[in-house]
């Protein structure tokens, strides 16, 4: 009974630990700054990356300027991935990209 306790008491920590994630909240800040930085995300409702790059921000991705491609063709139709971020040099990365790889593309400060 005392391993079944204690198995339960770990799990809960461990999936505890596991779903701790910088506040969405916390990102409203960095994402109006991405923004502000003239930095575009390309995405569509399709792609499974895209809509993990959008959970990443959580309820602060509506501070993101973001084109659908699905709905803008015009302005999609020279690339080759989704999601792709477009900065304000036209560079441009393709796919998923991590919160601090766009911080330092943008010189926004991560919370």
């Amino acid at each position: 009974m005392k391993k079944i306790a204690l198995m339960g008491i770990f799990a809960v920590i461990f999936f505890a630990g596991c779903a701790q994630q910088t506040p969405k909240e916390n990102l409203d800040t960095f994402a109006q700054c991405l923004t502000d930085n003239w930095a575009v995300m390309y995405g569509s409702v399709t792609c499974s990356h895209c809509q993990d790059q959008k959970k990443m921000f959580g309820e602060s991705f509506e501070k993101i300027n973001y084109v659908e491609c699905t709905q803008e063709f015009a302005r999609c139709s020279t690339l080759k991935w989704v999601p792709t971020w477009e900065f304000k040099d036209w560079s441009q990365l393709e796919g998923f990209q991590e919160l601090s790889v766009l911080a330092n593309k943008t010189n926004c400060t991560l919370p």
